[in-house]
């Protein structure tokens, strides 16, 4: 079998994009290196090829098949322990690294980290970064360090287990914090598409009845954890940027962010100077 002849026998339910990046991962190339392997798949790779495409036409996320996702020019793992990125977060990323350069000495947190590619990205960008990385889930927070790891970040970055701020040091302040919460609806759930609904851990998924649960808990205590002058910045759902605005006057300035498809996206709260 050639590679052309395996992406014409692909299930029907598999698009022609999907099945290219899993044949390509099948062969080890780059995607549009596949059909430059002229010669035939082995029966091995052909077999491998069909259980992929299988998988992928019962809506397992393409990116749990091929074990990792490209966010800001990084390869994230990915797996269902973690959140797969969404290219609307690579935005809150870039405004984070660009804001923490400003700094000689920034410390920044992500709060929340998942797999850590906010935390990554972070650091990658801005070498001279301190970045805490804390998250409720242990699972997580072995991806995120698994990813550090591989993105040669590992030295900038410290991780704890924590429900929001409670095993961070008392005394631990920052001059940016970037969170991207769960703000899905709770009854919204039951109605996304499969690969989100059934692959993507639902704790970083639910924000509770109003999506905004866990921007009040936020909320509550992230005042006290900013120095004068610094940035809180959150990726929020469509349509929430304005409620969530509000949960978050207090600290200070606010500034709304268009995505690339000019929906309002991140909310920026900065503290005054004193």
């Amino acid at each position: 079998m050639t590679p052309a002849e395996a992406l014409q026998s692909r299930p029907p339910a598999v698009g022609a994009v999907d099945a290219e990046w899993l044949l390509a991962h099948v062969l080890n190339c780059r995607r549009p290196e596949i059909f430059l392997h002229r010669e035939n798949l082995t029966a091995a790779q052909a077999a491998q090829w069909r259980e992929l495409a299988g998988k992928r036409a019962s809506h397992i996320p393409l990116q749990h098949l091929l074990g990792t996702v490209e966010f800001c020019g990084l390869e994230i793992t990915v797996n269902p322990d973690v959140l797969i990125p969404r290219p609307e977060t690579e935005i809150l990323a870039e405004a984070a690294w660009q804001f923490a350069a400003k700094f000689l000495a920034p410390s920044v947190l992500d709060y929340g980290t998942g797999g850590g590619c906010l935390a990554i990205a972070i650091a990658k960008n801005c070498p001279k970064a301190a970045v805490t990385a804390i998250d409720i889930s242990s699972s997580a927070l072995n991806t995120a360090r698994a990813n550090a790891k591989k993105n040669k970040v590992t030295e900038q970055l410290s991780f704890f287990e924590s429900d929001s701020f409670a095993a961070l040091p008392s005394e631990k302040r920052f001059h940016l914090i970037v969170a991207n919460p769960p703000y899905i609806p709770t009854a919204e759930i039951a109605t996304l598409q499969p690969e989100v609904r059934d692959h993507d851990p639902h704790q970083a998924l639910d924000g509770g009845p109003d999506g905004l649960g866990a921007f009040r808990v936020l909320a509550a205590g992230v005042r006290e954890r900013l120095l004068a002058g610094g940035k809180l910045m959150m990726e929020a759902g469509d349509g929430q940027t304005s409620a969530v605005a509000k949960l978050f006057e207090a600290i200070g300035e606010i500034e709304i962010l268009p995505d690339l498809n000019n929906v309002q996206r991140i909310v920026v709260a900065t503290a005054p100077n004193p």
